[in-house]
């Protein structure tokens, strides 16, 4: 293991002249980065991933994380010689999650060096992610070091998610979300204060924190901070309808906004694109299913058959899925009116009382959705990657909505133990992107 010193970067303050974090679709992948705990992740399933990465691109450098049992589980894909297959990084601290995009980012210095910047603020539960971006870089191989120009890494001092910025090379789109933890921090509050929402003092006040944390994250992506969805920022408007604006967006809160929309860059006549999920497609999805699909489907998330069908209507049609749906289609409006070609992808909400047996789970859903991907150009056109959703008619129509919208759709094989706890691709993967 090499012995490498962090950058001593004062952030955001030097990001522009320093670093610029590059993962905007326009750029292809050179490298993508798994972390794959044997925990979570069964080694059949993560073997049968990779294959379908490397298959999809031969020439893509792929770096896994493991710990000894899980590297011992990939051991078959790497070839003689450790030639043609992933680079397995044997981990020593953690146990890190399966999610390597939230805890840190890839950046460019500007002469061309592969520079890693990691998050300042911890997830509960998740704590030792915070060194998940400094164990990449002490054990990144010799000759890929050198290839990178030398990497080195530095904790950001702005706050972020991953999960909740969507980059592409003019903005970082966001939703009033993404700033939560910034937002509490700055208000002094221990939670969203929804009650003060009736009162014009209290909108102000939220959403002054939301603009003073938009302005430092967009410090630290060097890129203006756009919204995927409308704030009621005009204090000419009454104050019901800014407080009723602010619930109404509540509707997506506890969600990362990369499960929700996926933004493909302009090319040519084309805008860009914005492809936003929809809980009304899912339940014309699953009103058309086979039988022999509902079958599968139950098998492949260990579902129980009976009931499943009404077990997922109850939960679309909730309190808390009628205010995602409600979010959802403001984000779509909302996209359109700003000049974005918008389509729609169905989303499912999966209760997680409806699994027949296993393991506890955090949350009480998990997500179906054809929306968590990770898009690039390449020379042959625009091209993403996702996790399959298990369901072949669902994803048919994934891959047609990305056609339509002139980009080729491939579904890897998922990682379950990573969906069930509602982590998608674009969760479980980062990547280091060409340089200009």
């Amino acid at each position: 293991m090499r012995s490498v010193e962090s950058l001593r970067v004062d952030l955001p303050t030097a990001a522009g002249a320093r670093f610029r974090i590059e993962d905007d679709p326009d750029r292809a992948l050179v490298a993508s980065v798994y972390s794959l705990p044997s925990a979570w992740i069964d080694a059949g399933e993560a073997r049968a991933m990779l294959a379908a990465v490397r298959a999809a691109d031969p020439r893509r450098e792929i770096l896994v994380l493991a710990d000894e049992a899980m590297a011992s589980g990939l051991a078959p894909l790497v070839g003689p010689g450790g030639a043609g297959g992933p680079r397995l990084l044997v981990a020593r601290g953690g146990p890190y999650s399966p999610w390597p995009r939230d805890p840190f980012s890839f950046a460019r210095a500007p002469g061309g060096a592969v520079r890693v910047i990691v998050r300042p603020n911890l997830q509960r539960g998740r704590e030792a992610d915070a060194e998940l971006g400094p164990e990449l870089v002490r054990t990144l191989p010799h000759d890929l070091d050198r290839a990178w120009g030398g990497v080195r890494w530095a904790r950001a001092t702005v706050p972020f998610h991953n999960g909740q910025v969507l980059l592409t090379r003019e903005a970082a789109w966001v939703s009033m979300h993404t700033f939560e933890p910034r937002v509490l921090e700055l208000l002094g509050a221990p939670r969203v204060p929804v009650e003060r929402f009736a009162d014009a003092a209290g909108v102000d006040a939220y959403l002054a924190a939301i603009r003073r944390a938009g302005d430092e994250l967009a410090a630290l992506y060097d890129r203006p901070v756009r919204f995927v969805h409308p704030l009621p920022l005009a204090a000419s408007e009454p104050v019901v309808s800014r407080g009723a604006m602010l619930r109404r967006l509540l509707g997506g809160a506890g969600y990362d906004l990369d499960s929700l929309v996926t933004l493909l860059p302009a090319a040519g006549e084309r805008r860009v694109t914005a492809l936003v999920a929809d809980l009304a497609l899912g339940e014309r999805l699953l009103a058309g299913l086979p039988d022999g699909e509902w079958a599968s489907f139950a098998a492949a998330y260990g579902l129980a058959l009976q009931g499943l069908a009404a077990g997922l209507a109850v939960a679309s049609g909730s309190d808390r899925g009628h205010a995602l749906a409600s979010y959802l289609d403001l984000v779509a409006d909302h996209l359109r009116n700003e000049g974005l070609e918008v389509a729609r992808l169905p989303l499912l909400v999966v209760p997680t009382s409806l699994r027949r047996a296993g393991g506890e789970l955090p949350d009480e859903y998990f997500f179906v959705t054809w929306s968590n991907v990770v898009v690039e150009r390449r020379a042959d056109g625009l091209r993403a990657e996702g996790f399959s959703g298990l369901i072949p008619t669902g994803d048919r129509l994934a891959r047609e909505a990305f056609a339509q919208a002139g980009a080729r759709l491939d579904l890897l094989p998922p990682l379950l133990g990573s969906v069930e706890r509602n982590g998608g691709y674009r969760c479980a993967s980062n990547h280091v992107r060409a340089a200009e």
